[in-house]
């Protein structure tokens, strides 16, 4: 088990995993809220 955290190989599974994680939330645009069926508000 041991030799498992040592290895490079998850090292740079757990790198990529991480860097591609924090490239999905800082490069998808911003969405506008969901506000419901675009329909004409009633008075």
């Amino acid at each position: 088990m041991t030799r498992l955290f040592k290895s490079s190989f998850l090292w740079q599974f757990a790198g990529g995993f991480m860097l591609g994680a924090i490239g999905l939330f800082t490069l998808t645009p911003a969405t506008d809220p969901v506000t419901g069926a675009p329909v004409a508000q009633v008075r």
